[in-house]
This record gives C-alpha cells, sequence and structure tokens, in this order.
C-alpha cells in the first residue's frame, strides 16, 4: 500500500508541477528505514537514545565516511537538525554527492543527526504512551528548544568530549534561535559554531502551502473535534481509519501532498529522488505544534505558545500572556560566549520568507559574529537541491575559515 501511494503521489505532483524528467522505476532505497539505508551504500552508522529531562526518548543516528568505521573520538561533531514534520532521513535521501549529511561524513566529519519528540523515530517517552496518552502530544517547539536540545548538546559532547557544530533546517534553526534568545546555558556552553538553513523567526510574510492552509482551513479545528493529536506522522497513517475520514474531509490536501507539505520545486529540488523522499516523508509532530506555527503566522510576533487564556498562560508562564522572545539576546558577544553564525536564505524560500528574514537578522546582538547569504533556493532546496553545492562549500570554506579564526 504504501509503495503505490508513493507512485501516487509522484504522479499527482508530476501532474502538478508539468515535471519534464521521464520517469524511472522507483529506488530501490526509498523505503529503507535510516540504518538500513545507511548501510545499503555503506556507511557505518549507529543508533543513540536520548532522554529529555521531561521524559522524551529521542533517536539520534551517528554517520562517519562511506566504507569506514565509527571512530568514537578525534573526529569533529556536526549535529544536524531537521525541520517541520520532517525527520533524520532528510539529511540522506538525496543523492549521495547533493545530501548534506553525505557530504558532511564523506569530508571526515562526525555527523550526529537528530529526531525532534513526536516525530516517527521519537515517539517514545519514559511514561507517557503516544498511542493512548494526550499528554504525550502536549508539546511544540519551544519545548524541542528548551528540553531535546539541550539534551542532545550534552548528550553529543559527552561522547565526543568537543563542543558542538550545528547546523539546523526550518524548524531546527527556530529551536536553536529559541535557545539562545532565553540563554539556555547548556547549549550557550557547548555550542561552537552555528549553520543555519532556511532560518526561520518571523512568520507573517510565508507564503508555505501547508501553513496557508492551516490558516485559511478548519484543519486544525478538525482534529480537535476528531480528538487526534499527532499531525501527519507518515504514510503509513494514510492507511488508518483516522487517515481515510481525514483525507475525505481534506481530499484536495491528500492528493497534493508532498507538494503541499514540503513546497518541494522540480525546478530547484531533486525530482529524481522524489520518490526516495516521499517513501520517508512526512514524519510527524503534534497538533500544538503546528497550531504554535499558525499563531505565529497570525500574530507577526515572535514568542512562546499562547494556550488561549490568561490563567493557562499564568500557569505555564506566570504572567497573562505569553513571552516574546528577545533576539537581541542571540550571540551576544563575552568573554565565553562568541558563536560564530552563518545564515543560509532562499530568495524563492516560500516559509522562510526574504522579507521575514531581513527583518530578524538586524534584531540580533550587534555585536554578532556572523553573515546572511541568500542563495537561488526554495525551502527545501538547502536539503534536496538539484545542486547543494553553493551553500555546501560555504558551509565548509565558512568552516575552515572559522578554523583558523580562533
Amino acid at each position: 500500500m504504501k509503495f503505490l501511494l508513493i507512485v501516487l503521489g509522484l504522479a499527482i505532483l508530476g501532474h502538478s508541477q508539468s515535471l519534464t524528467t521521464a520517469p524511472h522505476p522507483v529506488h530501490p532505497e526509498a523505503e529503507l528505514p535510516f540504518v538500513e539505508y545507511c548501510s545499503y551504500f555503506n556507511y557505518p552508522v549507529e543508533t543513540h537514545y536520548i532522554t529529555t529531562d521531561d521524559g522524551y526518548i529521542l533517536t539520534f543516528y551517528r554517520i562517519q565516511k562511506k566504507n569506514t568505521t565509527i571512530r568514537r573520538l578525534g573526529l569533529t561533531p556536526i549535529y544536524l537538525q531537521h525541520g517541520l514534520t520532517d525527520s533524520s532521513d532528510t539529511w540522506i535521501v538525496n543523492d549521495e554527492d547533493k545530501a548534506p549529511g553525505l557530504i558532511l561524513a564523506n569530508k571526515g566529519f562526525d555527523v550526529w543527526i537528530g529526531n525532534s519528540r513526536g516525530n516517527k523515530h521519537s515517539r517514545n517517552h519514559t511514561t507517557l504512551n503516544p498511542d493512548k496518552d494526550k499528554e504525550f502530544w502536549m508539546f511544540t517547539f519551544q519545548h524541542m528548544a528548551d528540553y531535546d536540545l539541550p539534551a542532545a548538546f550534552r548528550y553529543i559532547s559527552g561522547q565526543t568530549q568537543q563542543k558542538i557544530n550545528y547546523i539546523g533546517h526550518s524548524q531546527g534553526t527556530m529551536i536553536m534561535h529559541i535557545a539562545l534568545a532565553k540563554n539556555n546555558p547548556i547549549v550557550e556552553g557547548l555550542l561552537d559554531k552555528y549553520f543555519g538553513f532556511g532560518p526561520v523567526a518571523f512568520c507573517d510574510h510565508q507564503t508555505s502551502r501547508l501553513m496557508t492552509l492551516l490558516d485559511h482551513s478548519p484543519l486544525l479545528q478538525w482534529y480537535e473535534s476528531h480528538k487526534i493529536y499527532e499531525f501527519l506522522p507518515s504514510l503509513d497513517w494514510f492507511e488508518t481509519t483516522a487517515g481515510v475520514v481525514f483525507c475525505a474531509a481534506f481530499e484536495e490536501f491528500c492528493s497534493d501532498l508532498i507538494k503541499n507539505i514540503c513546497d518541494a520545486d522540480p525546478t530547484l529540488d531533486n525530482a529524481d529522488r522524489f520518490d526516495v523522499i516521499f517513501g520517508h516523508e512526512p514524519s510527524g509532530t503534534s497538533v500544538l505544534n503546528m497550531a504554535h506555527w499558525k499563531q505565529l503566522v497570525d500574530s507577526g510576533k515572535w514568542g512562546a505558545f499562547d494556550y488561549g487564556s490568561a490563567a493557562e498562560n499564568r500557569a505555564h508562564y506566570g504572567q497573562d500572556k505569553p513571552p516574546a522572545y528577545d533576539p537581541s539576546n542571540i550571540f551576544a558577544y563575552s568573554e565565553k560566549i562568541r558563536v560564530p553564525l552563518r545564515w543560509f536564505a532562499g530568495n524563492e524560500d516560500e516559509l522562510a520568507d526574504k522579507t521575514d528574514v531581513n527583518r530578524f537578522w538586524p534584531l540580533l546582538n550587534p555585536q554578532a559574529q556572523g553573515s546572511l547569504k541568500f542563495y537561488t533556493a526554495g525551502h527545501v532546496t538547502f536539503i534536496w537541491g538539484l545542486d547543494t553545492s553553493p551553500w555546501m562549500n560555504d558551509v565548509l570554506s565558512y568552516f575552515q575559515n572559522m578554523e583558523t579564526e580562533q
């Protein structure tokens, strides 16, 4: 059934985007799980489980250079963190010479690839059952910033005995921005360098199809009325009773799934790999997380989740309204903290719109050390692009240059 959904999705995407590439057989790795995928291409891989302070058990993968074995110490660690409704898979599903995770591994880095709470790899908790307990799903990206990120930094640093270099994409940048705006001592203390692909904070100029659907349809109300708290966990979900009912209510969304969720563009993104990508996407999150994104779109502000009443906000924050995040706290210079920052933004990006990026950048601490560069790229082009060399070469170059600067 999942194979048929992949083929159907590709056919629909091709029709809707007028793809000119010739059809080809589905790649054999299209449905391989992460570990099997890496083994198929001869990359050494380890699975690590990281428990957050609030009990979520996150699955992380560690990969290194092709045709080698894992070296425990000595290699420079880079931690890759995916975006919204995505997973670790996103960093490896492009062609080997284009996938950021595989490029970095083959350049000799110790690559750690994370999975946020609630996605298909991280549906685990010390006490809560994601299939039975609503409480498991009561999180947004602010909890990833407060709990997932410091847990990952503490664990990876403990394993490698080094500070962490971080590359975030989309929501992966959002959670880093929040952690630094709140001056999280673990993240600030263990962070070496930060690279942001499709950096996000303000969202009011976005034109993403998924966000537009959230904003102008009863989608989130539908989830609430059906007491479903998990948002699009994987293609397997569409085979369930809930998935069938959902697609009956939102037929156009289901028929144009990958385009709506990912804002993929076959003129910029690797259409030849869409069968592999569609075999690994989407990966799910919480409905509450989607509601938080909708709040940012509606408000034009950058702040914590609004629980809807003064009483509930007081219970969570000690005040009637959710606090705003202060960009001027980010990348402050001191004797202890000087985080080199590189942002990679797309001129064609529909979620991290360049107007919002250019609005956020000047609000950072004026003593910040960093650069903002725009590329001919959409939001997922940084991961799935036909040609990822412009920014990946810059990452490697920036990395080398910053090593000599420090």
